[in-house]
């Protein structure tokens, strides 16, 4: 039963939802590779730092040299992931729920790992549902792929007359 669980023990658990899972892996969550890339572009602009101003030191992970619009979707989509959480987060706390249980509610869903901390259930208020209907959805769809789908300029028809 997670509503009993101590809270550094939930927070270990908000931790590894929102992580998630390996890329090509159904699991929900940012990814382990986005966080391995923010992890080395951390380390290279502290190394960077104590380098001269001309200096070039490129990301590398894995051995690969990370191109700079690998870095910024990894960054883009581990932004919009915590954006949406705390976002979704401040209706729970409006209508009064413990801070970490509903952080847990939402990230559960928005990471869709199913688990609850006692919050979800039937009673819950229809708005409060419906956020978290939504965060499952943007969860399983990868944020981008539903933007893609509702930004009227990337839909074929406009495409192909800027062409």
């Amino acid at each position: 039963e997670v509503a009993t669980l101590e809270p550094l023990s939930k927070l270990v658990l908000i931790i590894s939802m929102t992580i998630g899972g390996g890329l090509g892996s159904t699991a929900g969550g940012f990814k382990i590779l986005r966080l391995l890339i923010l992890m080395r572009l951390v380390q290279v602009m502290v190394q960077r730092a104590a380098m001269p101003p001309h200096a070039v030191l490129p990301v590398r992970l894995g051995g690969h040299a990370l191109s700079d619009s690998d870095i910024q979707r990894a960054l883009m989509l581990i932004l919009l992931f915590v954006a949406i959480i705390a976002l979704s987060w401040l209706p729970f706390l409006a209508y009064g729920y413990a801070p970490l249980d509903a952080l847990f509610e939402v990230v559960s869903a928005t990471a869709t790992v199913g688990l609850s901390a006692g919050i979800t259930s039937t009673d819950l208020p229809i708005l409060l549902k419906s956020v978290l209907m939504l965060d499952m959805l943007l969860g399983r769809l990868e944020i981008i792929a539903l933007l893609v789908v509702l930004y009227p300029p990337s839909w074929l028809g406009h495409r192909s007359q800027n062409t």
